[in-house]
């Protein structure tokens, strides 16, 4: 099964969901898409607007694939779940949020292979493929501790720019 979550935001990311759509036959079967408020009619989806966080966490621990967007919670989440990730970060230039925080956090977590991030839609099948082949050496789940506290640094050494 493939999980895709565009998390909760307020603006559409319409852009990750085209891109699934693009390879939706060559993800694993069958494909879950929290499509938040993007408008989304997926061919070969299971379609849900919002799920509660139990649900959530459920479609985290039984998917092969997750896809996210790259909020800090979604990330968390798939990490303590053992799972490697597939991260799009929302950009500005697209609407998709105010600013570029969800590009700075993601790439800064890429640097310690926790994660797979596509920042291209047409990357998106490569990243997929990459992160099946990462999760096959998955963190074990006494890991997730200090990935957690590896996210908590990135988020404070962000924030300290933020402040400036």
């Amino acid at each position: 099964m493939t999980f895709v979550s565009v998390g909760n935001g307020t603006q559409p990311f319409s852009r990750l969901l085209d891109a699934v759509l693009s390879v939706v036959s060559q993800l694993p079967q069958p494909v879950v898409v929290q499509h938040g408020n993007s408008p989304f009619k997926g061919i070969g989806c299971i379609s849900l607007p919002f799920i509660e966080m139990e649900e959530f966490i459920h479609y985290l621990e039984e998917a092969e694939l997750l896809i996210v967007h790259a909020g800090a919670g979604s990330i968390i989440h798939a990490i303590q779940a053992g799972k490697v990730p597939v991260v799009m970060p929302r950009l500005a230039k697209h609407g998709e949020i105010v600013d570029n925080h969800q590009l700075e956090f993601a790439r800064a977590l890429a640097e310690t292979g926790k994660i797979v991030v596509v920042e291209k839609p047409g990357d998106l099948e490569d990243a997929a493929s990459e992160a099946l082949r990462w999760q096959k050496k998955a963190l074990s789940l006494n890991e997730a501790p200090r990935i957690t506290g590896l996210i908590g640094a990135v988020l404070r050494e962000y924030a300290k720019g933020v402040e400036k």
